[in-house]
């Protein structure tokens, strides 16, 4: 990420946004061809690119780090980001796809044939949106796509906005693998959202979104795992938020 409204976590930086303004980047750049990838990002991938410098590496390079989670967001305003929001993959994808540029050309990847029919014809009837097509992936690990391939389809189909349904952080490598072969168009992973929009998962009660428990609804491990994975979280998040003190007592600028 090359704009400097963005804050460290960690290693790894978040851009300072909210639903308005990155829907409004991501419409400019598939628009004007600048293309890229967007990362919906949440404490535990902040986590993972903390020993991943792989991953900490394909964040630094992405268009957006949206902050898909309270924690990011509490640390945002703690650089002195006010207005800095969370922005949800469900909702940005569906807040784009309804209310979006009508020159936007979109395109479903992953999730089986059957909801990508069903999601298609969601938003062809409910919305003014212009879905160019979709494609069910095959499961593969990620290095085995055939990108030259799928990037052919998409060519083919005119599309400029790609959302791609994966679990992170596969969604994320998919994203800027195939950006590089298609640099023009614009990638964005959104992990469950294509069942979110058809009603297939419940979405998490906003009492949780708003306290940053998402993770622990979200969870389906034991109830010990879970607790385990929530303290360990408040451990990390207490030490990023030391580090962001200590770092503008230094005066350190949030994009350094």
């Amino acid at each position: 990420m090359k704009n400097q409204q963005k804050y460290r976590i960690g290693k790894t930086y978040i851009s300072a946004t909210t639903p308005a303004d990155a829907q409004s980047r991501i419409e400019q750049a598939a628009l004007s061809g600048q293309g890229g990838y967007v990362c919906v990002s949440n404490m535990r991938m902040v986590r993972y690119a903390g020993k991943n410098n792989g991953y900490a590496n394909l964040m630094e390079q992405s268009l957006l780090n949206v902050p898909d989670g309270m924690p990011l967001v509490w640390c945002g305003r703690l650089w002195g980001y006010k207005n800095v929001s969370r922005v949800m993959g469900f909702e940005l994808m569906d807040r784009v796809l309804r209310d979006g540029n009508n020159e936007l050309k979109h395109f479903f990847l992953g999730d089986t044939q059957d909801v990508l029919d069903a999601l298609v014809s969601k938003y062809r009837g409910d919305s003014n949106c212009n879905i160019v097509g979709a494609y069910s992936l095959p499961f593969a690990d990620v290095d085995d796509f055939d990108y030259d391939g799928i990037a052919k389809m998409l060519v083919d189909s005119g599309a400029n906005t790609i959302w791609t349904a994966m679990r992170s952080p596969k969604q994320d490598e998919f994203n800027q693998r195939l950006s590089k072969v298609l640099p023009n168009v614009v990638c964005i992973g959104v992990g469950r959202a294509f069942r979110l929009a058809l009603g297939e998962f419940k979405d998490v009660p906003k009492a949780a979104k708003k306290f940053g428990l998402s993770g622990i609804w979200l969870r389906k491990t034991s109830l010990w795992n879970t607790l385990n994975w929530y303290f360990q979280s408040c451990f990390y998040l207490a030490y990023y938020f030391v580090q962001i003190i200590i770092l503008r007592l230094i005066r350190r600028k949030s994009y350094e």
